[in-house]
């Protein structure tokens, strides 16, 4: 059905305070860019305000497309395609600042955390709170049989590294105590961790069953599982660490047995 001439109007009128506050955005983001460079030693702040600008940016796209489907009953595809290239620049502006290894330790980045000492546990929840959520509106905005359905996983891959990464695992440890005001916040943020890895690990697993059949997407998934495993080693959930395991070695067994298929069927082919 086309759209009338009412409709497009309407939406035009509505939509150019949002184009507003876009530029402005974009604005802050480039005077963000440019301290930066100005202040290295404040890297670390800068690079966690222009992944706040970003998440501001892609909600602001998203609410321009949730503004057309109201008003024309269409998405408005250059603001969707917008708000996920810019999922990409906010994880890419986070790992700047804290990494992006999701296989190395948990105190890995030992050195990169104690440079935002002032970034407080409530504020880093808070900012993988509402990457998620921005993350999961837009994927919900694109719908179920969207082109870019198989690229998502990778991006709740880079998510878990944002969550793993910027989470002070030695700080948790230490104050694991009632008493400390920050034990409930960590707690969240540590039971984020874990469910991020658990739904990335299963997408990667759809994605081999329903699409690839590539064995680089179940050893992701082992990859993240893995993450679990070394997270519940050190707190003693023997449990989920039971259960982790047994769920990696399956995985492995199978990536092996699929790898030595393909190369019995490769020496075949030489013959």
């Amino acid at each position: 059905m086309a759209l009338t001439k009412e409709q497009k109007q309407e939406f035009n009128e509505k939509v150019a305070e949002f184009k507003v506050a876009l530029d402005e955005l974009k604005k802050e983001l480039n005077v963000y860019k440019i301290q930066l460079k100005k202040n290295p030693d404040m890297s670390p702040y800068y690079s966690i305000a222009m992944t706040l600008n970003t998440i501001k940016t892609i909600n602001t796209n998203l609410l321009v497309n949730d503004l057309s489907v109201a008003i024309q009953g269409i998405n408005a595809v250059n603001y969707l395609e917008t708000a996920r290239k810019e999922i990409y620049n906010a994880i890419s502006y986070l790992e700047q600042a804290i990494g992006n290894e999701v296989e190395g330790s948990l105190n890995e980045n030992r050195e990169m955390l104690d440079k935002m000492t002032r970034i407080t546990p409530t504020q880093r929840l808070n900012l993988i709170k509402a990457l998620k959520e921005c993350i999961k509106k837009t994927i919900n905005a694109f719908g179920t049989n969207s082109k870019w359905k198989w690229s998502w996983p990778e991006v709740s891959y880079r998510m878990v590294g944002a969550a793993k990464n910027i989470f002070d695992f030695r700080d948790f440890e230490k104050g694991k105590d009632l008493d400390n005001p920050n034990y409930y916040v960590q707690r969240e943020h540590f039971n984020l961790i874990i469910e991020l890895a658990n739904s990335a690990a299963q997408e990667f697993r759809s994605k081999f069953d329903l699409s690839t059949q590539e064995t680089g997407d179940l050893k992701r998934s082992i990859i993240l599982l893995d993450l679990n495993r070394r997270i519940f080693q050190i707190t003693g959930e023997t449990d989920d660490l039971e259960k982790t395991k047994t769920i990696i070695e399956s995985l492995k067994e199978k990536v092996e047995s699929l790898e030595t298929s393909d190369e019995e069927k490769k020496k075949k082919k030489k013959k």
